[in-house]
C-alpha cells in the first residue's frame, strides 16, 4: 500500500509580500526597486492592483537602454512585459512547472480576479527541499525540484534535498 504523498499548490509555495511598480513609474525608479530589493523581476500593477505585467532587468536593458532611452523619461508601461504566462493559486505545482518549462520563464505572477496575489519562482519551488521524505519514495515535490534545477541551470543558483539527495 502506498503512502499518500501531499501534492503541493502554487498557494503552497509562492510568494505573497510581492514588491509592484505601477505603469506609469519610470524606468529609473523600477531599476532602483530592483537594485535595492535585489530582485530581477517586478509585477506592474495598476492603482486598484489589477495586474498588468512584469518588467524584467531583461525588458529594461533591450526595451530601454539598448535602443538609447532615457530611463528618467521612459515609463515602465513603454518596455514592461504585458499579458505574461501567470498562474493561479489552486494549480498544481507541477502545472506552474510546465508551464515554466513550455515557456521558458523561472518566475509566474499568481493572479486571482484579475488582481495580483503573489508570485512564485524555481527558486520557491526548489526550496520545498524541506518537505521532500527520502529517496526510496520520493514525492511529487522531490521530482520537481529535479525539474526545477533542470530549469535554472542558467542562473547560477544551487539548491538540493538533503533527505533525497537531489
Amino acid at each position: 500500500m502506498g503512502l499518500k504523498t501531499k501534492q503541493f499548490t502554487v498557494r503552497d509555495l509562492m510568494q505573497r509580500n510581492v514588491f509592484t511598480v505601477q505603469p506609469n513609474q519610470t524606468i529609473f525608479s523600477v531599476s532602483v526597486l530592483m537594485a535595492s530589493k535585489n530582485v530581477g523581476a517586478v509585477p506592474v500593477v495598476k492603482e486598484d492592483g489589477i495586474f498588468v505585467g512584469i518588467i524584467t532587468d531583461r525588458d529594461i536593458v533591450t526595451r530601454c537602454n539598448a535602443l538609447g532611452k532615457d530611463p528618467n523619461r521612459t515609463k515602465v508601461c513603454e518596455c514592461l512585459t504585458a499579458n505574461p504566462t501567470r498562474t493561479v493559486p489552486s494549480h498544481l505545482i507541477a502545472d506552474a512547472v510546465k508551464l515554466m518549462s513550455d515557456f521558458g520563464t523561472r518566475r509566474l505572477p499568481v493572479v486571482e480576479n484579475d488582481k495580483l496575489v503573489g508570485i512564485i519562482s524555481i527558486a520557491d519551488i526548489a526550496k520545498a527541499s524541506a518537505f521532500c521524505p527520502n529517496e526510496k519514495h520520493p514525492d511529487e515535490t522531490c521530482i520537481l525540484i529535479d525539474v526545477a534545477k533542470e530549469l535554472q541551470k542558467s542562473s547560477h543558483l544551487e539548491h538540493s534535498c538533503i533527505s533525497c539527495h537531489l
